[in-house]
């Protein structure tokens, strides 16, 4: 049987992760960030780490926000733009919970 407390906790995590990726979009933006080439720099591993954390932190706006453009300009059909968005919704569950994971193992929440 599914309570509607089950379906309440995948929307809060959902809009976690949703948050969690607009923060962290604007925490990058805000910090200036430059792809390598064309800030003049070379790839360094650990920098493609950091990149790779921040597009698996990002992704599902980013999914959002580049599928309706595409939709509006007429490059994506509005079924894939749905496939788009139920993924987007998927990515930021994920993403959310373990924001919330986090979160709760910091040990703020349990004062």
């Amino acid at each position: 049987m599914i309570y509607s407390l089950d379906f309440l906790a995948a929307i809060f995590a959902m809009a976690t992760g949703f948050a969690a990726a607009w923060v962290g979009l604007e925490l990058v933006r805000l910090a200036g960030w430059r792809e390598p080439q064309f800030a003049g720099m070379r790839a360094h591993p650990v920098r493609v780490g950091i990149e790779l954390v921040l597009a698996a932190l990002v992704g599902p706006r980013l999914l959002l926000i580049n599928g309706f453009r595409n939709w509006r300009a007429g490059m994506v059909s509005l079924p894939l733009y749905a496939v788009l968005a139920l993924v987007a919704a998927g990515w930021s569950i994920c993403s959310g919970v373990l924001v919330l994971q986090m979160a709760f193992a910091s040990g703020y929440f349990l004062a």
